[in-house]
């Protein structure tokens, strides 16, 4: 398992990450009644979304695994926040492919009062911290890749105003038409990220104290 290996696999992982994150919000329904959640559609949306997670967080791992010297404490940071973040979200999607279809079948009332979940006791607390550490730990990631110039400076730039953008659609002062908008633009920064460095990765492999 040599370093250039684990950046092509990386770039490979987060470019399919970055389509799926963006399909799946796309596609996501604008109104969530039972018979929505309920529905093999609503499933598949979520299931595609826990798709873009896995590979999404096993790809940026590779990726940093190569750079978390160069990165240093502002990648650290960016890192460790992206991880606590996106596993917090894996567990809230978890909620919706599995449990919250069986809710809207067989117990449409819980659904009916509280929606598709994002609500309901401590997940309104839950949610939008998992989406902030997320979309901030890209940020700090991609401008501590831009300070090394693991990236280059126009992608490093993109991710983290992406990242922000992001964070704006999934917070309270956004709705789901904004929230698909900029997780596509945040998906297109992903996949980006994965051509970098499965085309420049010359830039990731001297990051690792390699020569390309």
């Amino acid at each position: 398992m040599t370093p250039l290996l684990f950046i092509r696999a990386g770039g490979l992982l987060m470019i399919i990450s970055g389509l799926a994150l963006g399909y799946s919000y796309i596609s996501h329904p604008q109104h969530m009644p039972a018979e929505v959640i309920a529905s093999s559609n609503w499933i598949l949306i979520h299931a595609l979304f826990a798709v873009s997670l896995v590979l999404g967080l096993l790809g940026t791992t590779a990726l940093y695994s190569v750079t978390a010297q160069r990165a240093g404490r502002l990648g650290m940071i960016g890192y460790v926040m992206l991880f606590v973040g996106m596993m917090m979200i894996f567990g809230l999607d978890y909620y919706e492919v599995l449990i919250a279809p069986f809710l809207a079948t067989n117990y449409p009332e819980v659904i009916n009062d509280h929606g598709a979940g994002d609500t309901m006791g401590m997940v309104a607390f839950a949610f939008p911290v998992s989406g902030f550490l997320t979309v901030v730990g890209y940020a700090l990631l991609g401008a501590a890749w831009k300070r090394c110039r693991i990236i280059p400076g126009y992608l490093g730039l993109f991710l983290i105003l992406s990242a922000i953008a992001f964070g704006v659609g999934l917070s309270p002062a956004g709705d789901i038409g904004v929230a698909r908008i900029t997780a596509a633009v945040f998906g297109a920064a992903l996949v980006a990220v994965g051509i970098s460095a499965m085309l420049q990765n010359q830039n990731f492999n001297a990051a690792a104290g390699k020569h390309p």
